[in-house]
This record gives C-alpha cells, structure tokens and sequence, in this order.
C-alpha cells in the first residue's frame, strides 16, 4: 500500500455582506461571495465582498430595476 496522505484543500463557504449607504443605513445591498473558510485574518472579506459586487453588476448579474427621482 502506498503512504497517501490526505491533504485538505482550504475550503470555501459563502458569506453575506450587506453593503449600507453613509448617509441613510435604511438603503442597503446585500451580496452572497464565496471566500475561504474558515476565516483567515490576513484576508481582507471587504474587499472581497466589493470585488464580488462590482463583478456581479459587471456580468448584469445585479441590474436596475427602477430610477425614480426623490421628492424633497
């Protein structure tokens, strides 16, 4: 028999981010993102969380529903 060792990929898992505006936290977006788990601190989630973001609307993935302007 051969000495086979087992050797674990890391694995992946995905998180939620929820993405709020400055100025009004009732506005927000929420992503799903795949990254390692479990966490590793020298990862920065954030930025993998608004990579995932911009990617999905880069591939019309996210998309605009409606404009409406504001009544002030």
């Amino acid at each position: 028999m051969s000495d086979i060792k087992n050797i674990e990929e890391p694995k992946q898992r995905y998180y939620r981010a929820t993405f709020v505006d400055a100025a009004c936290v009732d506005m927000q977006i929420t992503v799903e993102f795949e990254a390692p788990f479990p966490r590793d601190e020298s990862i920065d989630y954030s930025q993998l969380a608004l990579r995932s973001f911009l990617e999905q609307v880069s591939a019309d993935h996210i998309k605009i529903r409606d404009i409406e302007p504001i009544e002030t």
